[in-house]
């Protein structure tokens, strides 16, 4: 394929996802809420199947939404960065710096994030949420970097 058309691809991915993250970002938070919870009943039956039995209980219905609910923010900041690190590789950057941009933009995304939802009713920013968003960004990072420094100290 064609580098440049690889390079607009990749860049087309990293906006498109920003803008899923930006949707469900706009959602009030009594929609964010309501879909959460049917995410968590779903990740709750998964669970049990597999483990045979009945683990969530109402003791710890709770924590276990507030689970789910973070281990989305990982999930969409990990993307977020994967694409970013993708799309910068492609425009011709080294792994380092590719690795730094992109997680220098994907924290920026994650704190404009969360200044956005000041403006969306049931909705507040959350330093926390920044915080499980730069989980996400690492998770996907820090293997990356690790497995380039070995992969020269071998060549």
């Amino acid at each position: 394929m064609n580098s440049n058309i690889k390079l607009y691809i990749r860049w087309a991915l990293v906006f498109l996802w920003m803008a899923v993250i930006f949707y469900f970002s706009s959602q009030e938070g009594i929609i964010s809420h309501q879909k959460s919870f049917s995410v968590a009943v779903l990740c709750e039956r998964i669970v049990e199947f597999f483990a045979g039995k009945d683990i969530i209980t109402n003791a710890n219905r709770k924590n276990f939404e507030f689970f789910v609910r973070k281990l989305a923010h990982v999930t969409e900041y990990f993307v977020l960065c994967m694409l970013f690190y993708r799309a910068f590789l492609a425009g011709g950057n080294d792994y380092r710096k590719s690795a730094a941009k992109s997680f220098i933009f994907s924290f920026l995304y994650a704190v404009t994030d969360e200044i956005h939802q000041i403006f969306v009713a049931g909705r507040g920013p959350s330093p926390v949420d920044v915080g499980v968003d730069t989980i996400g960004m690492l998770l996907y990072l820090l293997p990356r970097i690790l497995k380039e420094k070995i992969k020269k100290r071998a060549g």
